[in-house]
């Protein structure tokens, strides 16, 4: 068993159970289960959450994965549809990445130069696809989030080979004799460079996602402050398996 707390000087979330979740070989969604447990959480608190995990985890250009879009714990049985008039937790955190977008605190971009990975200003950025930002942001979430391209495999990935496309299953073959295995001739989309307009190739390899100066200052001097308060005098009790005997404390409203 361990007590720990909910939130770190450092607005890490759950920072004493690494060890143990690492032991148990919990999935990397363990803190979300845990938080999504805190008593009396009310909308508010989980739309925030949702804010938190969307600016936290954006720094400096990251792929934008099912780590930043954690898809396959929330909802794990529901699909995305558009206009559902049932929000799920899949929609609600799809529409908070939509409002940082439209607000200018993130943005998503399909080129990086690899001498300098600290920029994230480009003019191929998804900010400036469109003259319209909001069609730029629907044009991307009805091809990237409500396909799952975040979370593409093998399965799903276009192989081009001679300007033909091929999947993983019709794709022509040759021996390599380096690695002593059959090769494909042609090449992966999914690893590739993308552009915006080729949406169909898009995949959690070639999209990236990262914070605007904007979304810096509002991350660090207002929201990770807040966060902080709010949970810092908040505890929980676990036993060995990583399940809640008992929470100390309470949310500071």
């Amino acid at each position: 068993m361990a007590i720990g707390r909910v939130m770190h000087e450092n607005v890490v979330l759950f920072p004493d159970f690494d060890d143990i979740f690492r032991e148990i070989k919990r999935d990397e969604f363990w803190e979300m289960q845990l938080f999504l447990q805190i008593p009396n959480l009310t909308k508010t608190d989980i739309l925030e959450y949702f804010e938190y995990i969307a600016l936290g985890y954006s720094i400096g250009g990251v792929e934008c994965d099912c780590l930043y879009i954690p898809m396959s714990y929330l909802d794990s049985k529901d699909e995305v549809i558009e206009n559902d008039s049932n929000p799920t937790y899949i929609s609600e955190y799809i529409n908070i990445v939509g409002q940082l977008f439209l607000g200018d605190y993130i943005d998503f971009g399909s080129y990086y130069d690899n001498d300098d990975r600290e920029k994230i200003d480009y003019p191929t950025n998804l900010s400036y696809y469109k003259e319209d930002k909001y069609q730029a942001w629907i044009y991307f979430r009805d091809n990237f989030f409500y396909t799952g391209a975040y979370n593409k495999g093998c399965e799903d990935d276009i192989l081009i080979y001679n300007g033909k496309e091929y999947s993983e299953q019709d794709c022509p073959t040759y021996f390599n004799t380096e690695t002593n295995n059959r090769t494909y001739c042609g090449y992966s989309t999914m690893y590739s460079p993308t552009s915006w307009d080729t949406p169909k190739y898009w995949s959690q390899y070639n999209i990236w996602v990262a914070r605007t100066p904007k979304g810096d200052e509002y991350f660090e001097k207002v929201l990770a402050p807040r966060f902080y308060e709010k949970y810092k005098d908040l505890e929980v009790e676990i036993d060995d398996n990583g399940n809640i005997i008992k929470w100390i404390g309470e949310i500071n409203r």
